[in-house]
């Protein structure tokens, strides 16, 4: 069987590392789904859900955004501004910074344009984040991650 060698990346940590049967990533194009013998490719990522797949297990992952590179011989690499496993997102956190951004908004008459796209982003990353833990609260820490960490 194929698999494609993925690695997702942050400033901080390697957050994922593991081979996949496919990856699905939110991109400024779109979703895309990557499976093995993808053709070469670099796209920006935009705040939202990144859902690998292993023969065996599923992970769902929030990135903030960055960058996608699909390289020959079925190398994936996220580069992510952030990411968090859905069983990593504090909901409690989302919701407060998701409150405080609508409560900006109201402010819009008296805010600079700049300063609205900020809080639009901020708002956006906290939708997607509440979206994720959400939707997947039911499922169970995968085994692999209990182990490592």
């Amino acid at each position: 069987m194929n698999l494609i060698n993925f690695k997702l990346v942050t400033p901080e940590r390697i957050v994922f590392s593991k081979e996949l049967t496919s990856l699905s990533c939110p991109t400024s194009m779109g979703q895309i789904t990557i499976l093995p013998h993808h053709i070469p490719l670099v796209a920006n990522l935009v705040p939202g859900e990144l859902h690998a797949k292993t023969a065996s297990d599923d992970f769902f992952v929030y990135v903030a955004g960055g960058f996608v590179e699909v390289r020959p011989k079925n190398e994936v690499v996220v580069l992510a501004d952030a990411a968090e496993h859905h069983f990593e997102i504090d909901q409690q956190k989302a919701e407060a910074a998701k409150a405080k951004a609508e409560a900006e908004m109201e402010k819009r008459s008296t805010m600079s344009e700049q300063e609205y796209a900020k809080v639009a982003a901020v708002l956006q990353q906290s939708l997607a984040r509440l979206n994720i833990a959400r939707r997947h609260a039911h499922r169970k820490q995968p085994i692999e991650q209990q182990l490592s960490g």
